[in-house]
């Protein structure tokens, strides 16, 4: 398994290629790490989206709003988009940019 790309810049995460549960558990600690600063996550490159990794950047994107931090998710591949509308999540705000 390898793990997701560590923080190009300051606040930035390239996701991984796959986000699925090993992943999101790999990739929770490097969200973790910009608590309290605004994160962009680059999901040019990530050709699947699983339960666990939407649950993942859900959670973290609730949580940075709560504290009126700005949390996006840009750059979304076709594959990841179509993971989002397969989970449903398509009308959530966090993935409305890429749907």
């Amino acid at each position: 398994m390898s793990s997701p790309n560590p923080p190009t810049t300051a606040g930035q995460i390239d996701l991984p290629k796959t986000l699925d549960h090993s992943h999101a558990t790999a990739l929770r600690p490097l969200i973790e790490a910009l608590r309290g600063q605004p994160v962009s996550l680059n999901a040019q490159g990530c050709n699947h989206l699983g339960g666990a990794g939407a649950e993942l950047l859900l959670a973290a994107h609730a949580e940075w709003a709560d504290a009126d931090i700005p949390f996006a998710v840009q750059n979304m591949s076709e594959k990841f988009v179509a993971g989002v509308s397969c989970l449903g999540l398509q009308q959530t705000a966090l993935f409305q940019e890429g749907v």
